[in-house]
């Protein structure tokens, strides 16, 4: 007898059935890998490519605040307009850093996670900085209240935004590389 597509064919192997478990020795359960890597990437991709380009507008508006014919002029930043330089490039420089971590991440490569976090904690030094160098210009802002809530508040959101870069450390099944950022 021949057979056809309707019949199994083969030899009837025992199935040991796992006590621990109730299923067979032979069964391997595979999970779909989890999306988190790649949605905190792409998030975090947008998220300094937003703060990159105010950043860059904010560059180039350094020079209305340092005009004496301008209404935001500044006397304490057009003293030395240097560090605001310095300060706003260090910044720059940590937004691009997360775009970069950013796209690492979403390439499931745990180094990704560490450029962010770098870069969230240039971002608190930078904060700190500014804050120590030019406190009655912070003080002066819309919005802005002491040095001391406001290095609060920086350090809480820094905080948060490193927890939340850590979420696909902390899933199971995200498929993360063991890539690291130092050793």
């Amino acid at each position: 007898m021949q057979p056809n597509d309707s019949q199994l064919t083969g030899e009837i192997q025992q199935i040991i059935i796992d006590p621990n478990t109730g299923l067979p020795q032979n069964v391997m359960i595979i999970q779909q890998e989890s999306a988190a890597p790649k949605v905190i990437g792409i998030l975090v991709i947008i998220w300094g490519s937003i703060l990159s380009a105010i950043t860059l507008i904010a560059l180039l508006g350094v020079s209305l605040i340092t005009d004496p014919d301008s209404k935001i002029y500044s006397a304490e930043v057009a003293d030395s307009p240097t560090m605001f330089y310095a300060l706003l490039i260090l910044s720059l420089a940590c937004f691009v850093g997360q775009i970069v971590g950013g796209a690492f991440t979403v390439q499931r490569k745990r180094i990704g996670i560490h450029i962010v976090w770098l870069s969230i904690l240039l971002s608190l030094v930078g904060d700190v900085a500014m804050e120590m160098s030019y406190p009655d210009y912070i003080a002066s802002q819309a919005g802005s209240m002491s040095t001391s809530v406001n290095l609060a508040l920086s350090s809480v959101c820094s905080l948060v935004c490193g927890l939340m870069a850590a979420i696909p450390l902390m899933v199971s099944g995200s498929g993360m590389d063991d890539s690291k950022l130092i050793g």
